[in-house]
């Protein structure tokens, strides 16, 4: 085997590329750090329709994506409003990231594997469970997926939705037709139903029918959409944080603890996990590069997650979705957190 050429025989071109690597590496991987420096966090968020993320009366960023933005804001930089919202749309969600114009996207994507090598991006963990479904016109006589044979279907292009609609009618030898439209031609009478995931069709019924009534969600659910945050895929310690943030809100509707009540439990005995949850005890602050009262801060500005869920999509809000595997483990669903110890 021939031996490797001295370091300082390697050409000028390959020290030179490796220390760009190295030098654009080790920039990368201080998100934490910039976004304490700025005392600003930049979150991407796409204008969509009240409940997700939208823009109020006040002018004044809201919905269920948004308070994740003010929960990380809270835990970094211990203010809820030092928030940069950047909007992001479908293209740009992913390179806004890569480009540095973000520094978290908090967007209804689907968490896929291949995105993640495409793009160069992490999804850190799962913030809402939902699942591709069709929404027709009560009086189609549409009742199930198998219906849809010979009928036109509308679907967003070039998206997870617009896949997952290809395969079901190659499956199962429909002879659908698609249509590359949005909500707003199928509540025109451009398509006899309209296939998205299921919280996008109860967000578009609320928002963009003149008559919400006169439309049903089918219980068909054709694809699993896991729905998370994004990040670059450069920096571990920024992901932790995004990740423990989300997971603190899961940890403190499973403690109990609300927005209203967080202030009390400072002032009482509790368990071991509640302590190291709201920096009474442990270490965990210091462990993600942030203070002690970081999940403290994040629960007093936006409550837990079942508060979140349920300001914006819960069955009192226009939207009415109940929260099905959104609900915590201990009642049926998916969401849990793992031990904060």
């Amino acid at each position: 085997m021939d031996s490797l050429p001295p370091l300082t025989r390697l050409p000028k071109l390959i020290w030179t590329t490796l220390l760009l690597t190295c030098l654009n590496s080790f920039a990368n991987a201080a998100t934490l750090e910039q976004v304490m420096k700025n005392g600003d966090l930049r979150c991407g968020v796409y204008p969509d329709d009240p409940g997700r993320s939208a823009i109020n009366s006040t002018g004044s960023w809201e919905g269920f994506y948004v308070d994740f933005c003010k929960a990380t804001a809270a835990a970094v930089l211990k203010d809820p409003s030092f928030v940069h919202y950047v909007e992001v749309g479908a293209k740009t969600r992913f390179t806004s990231l890569i480009e540095q114009k973000t520094d978290v996207v908090m967007y209804s994507s689907t968490w896929t594997l291949g995105r993640e090598s495409q793009f160069g991006v992490e999804f850190p963990t799962i913030y809402l469970f939902d699942g591709q479904g069709f929404m027709v016109r009560k009086n189609s006589g549409i009742k199930s997926a198998a219906d849809l044979k010979n009928k036109t279907v509308c679907v967003t292009e070039n998206t997870t939705s617009h896949k997952n609609l290809e395969n079901l009618i190659k499956e199962r030898g429909l002879n659908t037709k698609i249509l590359f439209s949005n909500g707003d031609s199928f509540f025109r009478g451009s398509c006899d139903a309209y296939s998205a995931d299921r919280m996008n069709l109860a967000t578009n019924r609320a928002n963009r029918a003149d008559r919400p009534e006169i439309y049903e969600i089918l219980p068909d659910i054709i694809s699993r959409e896991p729905i998370a945050p994004t990040v670059r895929n450069d920096d571990p310690q920024w992901s932790r944080v995004i990740r423990s943030v989300i997971h603190a809100l899961i940890l403190a509707e499973e403690k109990g603890i609300n927005q209203r009540n967080v202030d009390q439990f400072l002032k009482r005995q509790n368990s071991a996990e509640i302590n190291n949850l709201l920096g009474l005890d442990g270490n965990i602050g210091n462990q993600l590069g942030l203070d002690a009262k970081w999940a403290y801060r994040a629960i007093k500005a936006v409550g837990n997650y079942g508060e979140i869920y349920q300001r914006h999509f819960g069955p009192n809000t226009p939207i009415g979705v109940e929260r099905g595997l959104n609900n915590l483990w201990s009642n049926g669903g998916l969401l849990y957190a793992p031990p904060f110890k």
